[in-house]
């Protein structure tokens, strides 16, 4: 009986093993020229916790399997601590020269997802209340009838300026120079905006973006509640569904993230770069922006660095990043629940050259 035990779960560690090992992949494979590997990115947090415990029964059994997966497991170190701060702020101790916040708004909550007829104002409030630069916010209400943008333009006093694009806005307490966006293909839902911003006598180049998303309606999110209730009716169907468009959607931002890299490239001035990627650190979208900067929360990020609050498992798709010419001194994950994403904020240092 243990050694059909043994097998079965022999049988099950070779293939959470190749996943991992394909997972650790996801960055570097275009899910556009081959998806599979982006896929075993997003399940990555699942096949990490699949191999310990497999260690650990592999490791009670006294098998040579056991050393096979704590190989796997110590070579997948460096992915593991992008979604796991080690790093204590030292914010207190280090000056800072600029202060930024990234949320993804919700769109104000506008559909009263939250059940809360305050929580437009609180929004306001809690924005208004940030004593940064300035906010990169995702989702904002920019074409709405029932929400008129000039009506939260004018709620965001203690920011005299502000630049508009699509469903993104940057509301800023430092003069805006000059302002663009990225053109994306017409079929994607994904936008960026970037602005230059003044900070004494330097330029700042601030990006503010919101990769595609899964285009997930109530149908997807229903069926998914289905499931972790057991409830569902026609599950083969309703894989097939999100399955295709998490396809669709990997495959988007991977154009999407090529764009940006090279505008960035081309960017005369020093980069603070924010928002919503809807992908998690362990993806070629991630890894395809981040070539050129540094993230925030690798730096001074600590504890689990989640960003995600809605019906899916959470992740950190939320990213603040910036170029070589700064140093981070703070990364904080605020705990409000004002949106179905955590808002982010860092405090930078201009690094001095000689």
């Amino acid at each position: 009986m243990i050694r059909l035990l043994d097998k079965i779960v022999f049988l099950f560690s070779v293939i959470t093993l190749c996943g991992l090992l394909g997972a650790y992949t996801a960055r570097y494979v275009n899910p556009d020229i081959f998806v599979i590997p982006s896929l075993l990115g997003l399940a990555y947090p699942y096949l990490l916790v699949a191999n310990i415990l497999l260690l650990f029964y592999w490791t009670a059994r006294w098998k040579k399997m056991s050393i096979v997966t704590l190989l796997v497991l110590c070579a997948g170190i460096p992915f593991f601590t992008s979604y796991y701060g080690t790093h204590r702020s030292d914010a207190a101790s280090v000056s800072s020269d600029i202060s930024v916040l990234s949320y993804n708004v919700r769109f104000f909550d506008k559909f009263g997802w939250s059940k809360n007829k305050q929580t437009y104002n609180k929004l306001l409030d809690y924005l208004n209340r940030f004593k940064g630069d300035f906010s990169c916010l995702q989702e904002f209400p920019a074409n709405n009838t029932s929400l008129p943008p000039q009506q939260i333009i004018k709620g965001l006093s203690t920011y005299p300026y502000h630049s508009l694009h699509k469903d993104m806005a940057i509301f800023s307490r430092l003069p805006i120079l000059h302002t663009g966006r990225i053109t994306f293909d017409k079929s994607h839902t994904g936008s960026a905006q970037y602005c230059d911003v003044l900070k004494g006598k330097d330029t700042l180049r601030i990006y503010n973006i919101h990769l595609e998303s899964y285009r997930l309606g109530h149908k997807e999110r229903k069926f998914v509640k289905e499931i972790t209730t057991g409830a569902t009716q026609d599950f083969s169907k309703g894989v097939k569904n999100i399955l295709s468009r998490i396809v669709r959607a990997n495959k988007a931002r991977a154009r999407q993230a090529l764009l940006i890299r090279e505008h960035i490239a081309q960017s005369p001035h020093k980069v603070i770069l924010c928002g919503d990627f809807n992908d998690t650190p362990l993806s070629y979208t991630y890894n395809t922006i981040c070539s050129q900067l540094m993230d925030c929360f690798l730096q001074k990020g600590h504890g689990l660095g989640n960003t995600y609050i809605g019906e899916f498992p959470s992740f950190r798709i939320d990213y603040i990043f910036h170029s070589p010419d700064f140093i981070t001194t703070d990364y904080t994950r605020h705990s409000i629940n004002l949106s179905d994403h955590y808002p982010i904020s860092c405090k930078l240092k201009i690094r001095p050259y000689f």
